[in-house]
């Protein structure tokens, strides 16, 4: 089960989502040109069962404009989906959606409210 999206997601799904959540990340932090990618981490890759799609969860550098970068994702994607694709790991590429990831913000929300209910004992 697919701790984000709560689907069942199978094994193949997982090892192929984690090598493209591996190359997606070379290819980010070397290959591409444009610097504002490099201000992004990719934590996640979910694929579907038929490994047609792609959810890519992203993490923002503090500081960096999370709008500039999902502007500059969307206009490098052809370069990306070639530069997977000399991988030849799949034989069909799947259509990659790009999300913030919001693991860290829920975590310090949940901190917070933690730390408001412990102070009201």
């Amino acid at each position: 089960m697919s701790r984000r999206s709560g689907t069942r997601s199978t094994p193949r799904a997982t090892r192929v989502g984690e090598l493209l959540r591996q190359i997606l990340a070379a290819i980010l932090l070397e290959r591409v040109a444009d610097p504002r990618l490099h201000e992004l981490t990719i934590t996640e890759v979910e694929m579907t069962p038929d490994l047609r799609h792609a959810r890519v969860y992203y993490l923002v550098r503090q500081g960096a404009d999370p709008d500039g970068i999902l502007a500059a994702l969307d206009r490098a994607l052809g370069f990306i989906k070639q530069e997977v694709a000399r991988e030849h790991i799949l034989r069909l590429m799947p259509e990659f959606h790009f999300l913030p990831d919001e693991t860290l913000e829920k975590a310090e929300k949940l901190e917070a409210l933690l730390a408001t209910v412990k102070g009201k004992k």
